[in-house]
């Protein structure tokens, strides 16, 4: 950063066209673009009927044992003829759960970058991201790539983590990933006690009838599995929360993905029944805290506390 800061000062004084954001808080992060993408899925219980139904708790305990989350930050640091020099950093961690206690297992990753359009920062010896393949983009366009580069930064060390937990051999418990686990491979998946949960709903897979369906469930319902087409999982929706004067249809909801196979099929309650343990004590006050669980929010704030800080990435 200190290279960076005095490379941009200097040409800022030489006359080029830098201006830099004004600072404010975290609210520098530029906000995440959400689209809604209409797929198609098949139902693959309840004779091929979506419907909802209630989850019972048989155990008093999770069998999840390690959680895994990642984080992201960005920031545009300035901009150098009209165009954003962005920073991004992502970090992931997987931390185990003994005696109800969080802890750390040897398994996190972190990277920053900075994402550029051309070669005007590159012989500062920092980690630099070219977005552009030298075709001409808007600021908006090339702030939309960089953000799509940074998500899939932190993807991939979230799936590189998950593939060491395999190698690992962890055997005493389930994986809760805070996230997708479709775009793992088949072969790495296969046969692994892991569950993934998708907080944010860019998909939709049913019709509109199906889809209220969905967001009318009450706390501890689930919807039947399906399978999305061309995916190599189960899936369904779980309400961990359930609030009638809130006023968002998501509050409270997830999504949850299991390897497609039958033994994680006939799962579908057990592995409810557990996330919803997980609910005990709540994520207060993360943000969103009706879809998380405690040991996300501890993974969360365990990676923040590692993360560099806002103030030392103000040119």
């Amino acid at each position: 950063m200190n290279k960076l800061r005095n490379y941009v000062r200097e040409l800022k004084q030489s006359g080029e066209d830098i201006k830099i954001p004004r600072q404010t808080q975290e609210s520098d992060e530029f906000p995440t673009p959400r689209e809604i993408t209409e797929l198609k899925a098949d139902i693959i219980e309840d004779n091929g009927e979506f419907g909802i139904k209630t989850v019972e708790i048989t155990q008093e305990n999770s069998g999840f044992a390690y959680f895994l989350d990642g984080i992201e930050r960005k920031k545009i640091l300035c901009y150098y003829k009209s165009v954003p020099l962005i920073y991004g950093y992502v970090a992931a961690a997987i931390l185990g759960r003994t005696d109800k206690k969080m802890h750390s297992i040897g398994l996190e990753k972190s990277e920053q970058n900075f994402y550029v359009i051309d070669k005007t920062f590159e012989n500062l010896e920092i980690n630099t991201v070219k977005i552009s393949d030298g075709t001409p983009m808007l600021p908006d366009q090339y702030i939309k790539a960089a953000h799509s580069a940074i998500q899939t930064s932190r993807g991939n060390l979230e799936h590189s983590l998950i593939r060491d937990w395999i190698k690992a051999g962890y055997e005493d418990g389930w994986l809760f990933v805070d996230g997708r686990i479709e775009k793992l491979s088949k072969d790495i998946t296969s046969g692994q006690n892991i569950v993934g949960i998708i907080k944010s709903h860019q998909a939709c897979y049913f019709d509109f009838e199906d889809q209220y369906k969905i967001y009318s469930m009450k706390k501890g319902e689930r919807s039947s599995v399906f399978q999305p087409e061309k995916e190599n999982v189960y899936s369904w929706y779980l309400r961990l929360h359930y609030d009638k004067n809130y006023g968002n249809n998501e509050f409270g909801l997830i999504r949850v993905e299991v390897p497609a196979e039958k033994e994680y099929l006939e799962k579908a309650d057990l592995i409810s029944s557990w996330i919803l343990l997980e609910t005990k004590p709540i994520a207060f006050p993360a943000s969103r805290w009706d879809r998380m669980i405690y040991p996300i929010k501890y993974c969360e704030d365990y990676l923040k506390s590692k993360a560099p800080s806002y103030k030392g990435l103000s040119l």
